[in-house]
């Protein structure tokens, strides 16, 4: 005899709307899949508590398809780790002053966390006390650090745990997805480690198809010979909570998903319930059953009273639109004499809407296949199997009926039937998850980056390729910033430098105009509006100022101002300007609308740090707010020209000639280290060497190179007739100062 090992089909034979037919096949397959032989229990399933985290020792791991909230078990803790903060402030009055020393205590705790015991591809949002910790982006609410580890068979361990433990003295936990919390900040909850659940994401895309599920539970029973391709319903997230009877969970997935499993050559074969007739039994196909003598005993139909039947199917499932809390919906059959309730719980997602349509789907199919027939066919019909649909066309209307046994027999095929119809489980019920109160990790502030390829501020010797760089916070919570680079065309990134400093930024609502760079620029003034409303700008004595007080940058040319007036348009008005500085008067003609203001100070100015290979090509570059991810910040391609080495461009280019024609040029070089002219001395040559290249220019084109030593050089007439074919009256010529590590310095350009 073969039978149909499990069906959702009716409820007389079984259990309740989702009834199990009793295992009935081959005894390896019946241990492995089904449990015992000899005895069975059937309960309704049930949503073990996902919300309460433990540390027990021995407790089960729990298994997880596609997205699920689930508690962790702490496998490992280094304990309470505590810091001791004093503050010290003077109260009182005059003769009566006293130093009040606080002493606070803050706590973090080091601890790690397991989640499943099967391989998953990311955590997302986690939950302490119900409250967010941290969000799908991976922003934390509070300090500390939190890393994942997918649970492969090859982890390495954890190099805190390792750091705490001793080298060798800890595995990586293989097979064992887990996370692990570093320095966890314990002051939003009561300074105890709280009671954390977690958005497990165990598949891509936080879905796993149903056969994946039904494969991986047979593999797991030892059952080597099964088909689930049939099943292709996709499943949103299902839990199997530690050591359950496989048995169990098939139930689980069957009650929603409409399948059902036949034994098939001492293997398993699951089919979706949405299955065509196999054949149309007419009435003359029909055999006289041995146990009657009357035609009409060919069908024998038994048929469930009203009062065996549920009144009501309430289901409890695990509802995404809730941050994956537990939901409820039901079917109500209105006007019968049950008062039967049958409650269900599964640790499966499901919208509200798939709920209440499983709900009416089993409660439908309760009443529906509420008549067993059972009835007799020729041996023609060997071929047909448990599970199959056979339509009995012997009735005025045709009906289709789901085989649940058949036994051949001398006498023909002896079949038992269930009432069904594909119609049943066309159903798209309507249903809402409620509200659900929003929470939301503060938002994190995004990071402007600002690169400032230019020399010291301070004229301090530098020798090593750097460059200069600030951040400035947009809206929201900014605990600071770190700079990273990527020297592989922004593919990979590594961290430079960090900063907390936020810096102040603005925008130049005119177009500033030429101006001197020898002394101070009164007739023009710099319109700024700032990024940031709570910033200011302040004024400084002209003192200060040539002191290095109220410097900024400017579309390239670093500016120092006098005085600063916050203007009624929302914006500063600065004046009393320098121009120029730090061998920046290149810039100063040319400004042009909307070009960005940096005030440059200490505090906020940040020196990163590169090779010299680095010099003269574009890297990508990424400033990444702390608690960010760095694939989530926007990249920006920067080249870099390691202006902090170049020589400034030589000042005061003179040209003299002879008779002949024969041109002597002379100039005067400045230096990038100092600078001040403070002992009526020459200022710091600032290069291991002095060497200069001289070009000679035709319409741009350079026609000589000359180089010298010191700061000047002859043209020779002789060497200007070879060049022109005559003497000339007037020459373009370019001057550069030469470093030994950058080579040629900023040009003096001059026509003599």
């Amino acid at each position: 005899m073969a039978s149909v090992v499990l069906t959702v089909v009716g409820t007389a034979i079984g259990g309740p709307i989702g009834g199990l037919v009793g295992g009935l096949i081959g005894q390896r397959v019946d241990q492995a899949i089904f449990g015992g032989k000899n005895s069975r229990t059937i309960e309704g399933g049930r949503i073990k508590d996902l919300t309460v985290q433990t540390s027990a020792y021995g407790e089960p791991i729990s298994r997880i398809y596609g997205t699920m909230r689930v508690p962790g078990n702490v496998i490992w803790s280094s304990g309470l780790k505590e810091v001791r903060n004093e503050k010290t402030e003077s109260s009182g009055g005059k003769g009566r002053r006293q130093n009040v020393t606080t002493v606070e205590y803050s706590y973090s705790a080091s601890f790690a966390v397991a989640l499943s015991g099967r391989v998953i591809s990311d955590v997302g949002r986690v939950w302490a006390d119900g409250k967010l910790l941290r969000d799908a982006a991976g922003k934390v609410v509070v300090g500390g650090e939190m890393r994942v580890y997918r649970g492969g068979g090859f982890q390495q361990s954890d190099p805190m745990i390792e750091a705490v433990e001793g080298q060798g003295n800890v595995n990586g936990f293989a097979n064992l997805s887990y996370v692990v919390f570093e320095d966890l900040a314990l002051g939003e909850y009561a300074n105890r480690i709280p009671n954390l659940t977690f958005e497990v994401i165990a598949d891509t895309g936080g879905e796993i198809l149903l056969s994946v599920i039904v494969s991986d539970i047979c593999q797991l029973s030892n059952i080597t010979v099964f088909d689930a391709s049939d099943l292709d319903q996709i499943v949103g997230g299902y839990l199997v909570s530690g050591p359950m009877k496989s048995r169990a969970a098939i139930e689980e997935l069957a009650r929603v998903y409409q399948f059902d499993v036949v034994e098939q050559e001492n293997g398993l074969l699951f089919r979706k319930l949405g299955r065509l007739s196999e054949a149309a039994i007419l009435a003359d196909d029909l055999v006289q059953s041995a146990q009657g003598a009357r035609p009409s005993d060919k069908v024998t139909i038994t048929r469930q009273q009203d009062m065996e039947l549920p009144r009501e199917v309430g289901l409890s499932y695990i509802d995404p639109s809730r941050d994956y809390q537990t939901g409820h919906q039901r079917a109500r059959r209105l006007n019968v004499a049950s008062d039967i309730v049958r409650q269900s719980g599964l640790p499966l997602v499901l919208s509200s809407s798939q709920a209440k349509t499983v709900s009416e789907i089993q409660l439908d199919l309760a009443w529906y296949g509420r008549e067993t027939i059972s009835f007799a066919l020729p041996h023609k019909y060997g071929d047909l199997l448990p599970g199959d649909i056979v339509t009995m066309a012997s009735n005025p209307e045709a009906q289709d009926y789901l085989l649940q046994e058949t036994e051949i027999g001398p006498e023909g095929v002896q079949c038992q039937a269930v009432k069904f119809s594909n119609i049943r489980l066309d159903r798209a019920a309507q249903a809402d998850s409620g509200p659900v109160p929003v929470q939301q990790v503060a938002e994190l502030a995004e990071s402007l980056f600002f690169h400032f390829d230019m020399p010291t501020i301070t004229g301090e010797n530098v020798t090593s390729p750097v460059f200069f760089w600030a951040a400035a916070a947009g809206a929201g919570k900014w605990p600071g910033a770190g700079l990273f680079i990527s020297r592989d065309n922004d593919q990979t990134y590594s961290q430079l430098d960090y900063t907390n400093a936020d810096a102040i930024s603005g925008i130049v609502e005119n177009i500033l105009p030429d101006g001197p760079a020898a002394y101070w620029d009164y007739g023009n003034e710099i319109l700024v509006r700032l990024d940031n409303p709570d910033h200011g700008l302040s004024g400084a004595a002209l003192e200060a100022v040539l002191d290095g007080a109220n410097i900024a940058w400017v579309g390239g040319e670093i500016i120092q101002f006098q005085q600063a007036t916050f203007e009624l348009g929302g914006f500063y008005r600065l004046t009393g300007l320098l121009r120029g500085r730090r061998g920046t008067e290149r810039y100063i003609s040319q400004h042009s609308i909307s070009e960005t203001f940096i005030l440059l100070n200490r505090a906020t100015v940040n020196t990163a740090v590169m090779y010299h290979s680095d010099i003269g090509l574009i890297h990508h570059f990424k400033v990444v707010t702390a608690g960010a991810d760095v694939e989530d910040a926007p990249s920006v391609s920067r080249a870099y020209g390691a202006a902090v080495l170049k020589p400034f461009s030589p000042v005061h280019g003179k040209g003299l000639r002879d008779g002949a024609g024969t041109l002597a040029l002379t100039w005067i070089r400045r230096s990038r280290v100092g600078g001040d002219w403070m002992d009526n001395a020459d200022v710091p040559l600032g290069e291991n060497y002095e060497r200069y290249d001289i070009e000679i220019l035709n319409d741009g084109a350079v026609v000589r190179s000359l180089t010298s030593d010191v700061s000047e050089v002859i043209y020779p007439a002789s060497s200007q007739i070879e060049d022109f074919g005559a003497v000339q009256a007037i020459l373009d010529i370019r001057i550069f100062q030469i470093s030994d590590n950058i080579g040629r310095g900023w040009p003096l350009v001059l026509s003599v």
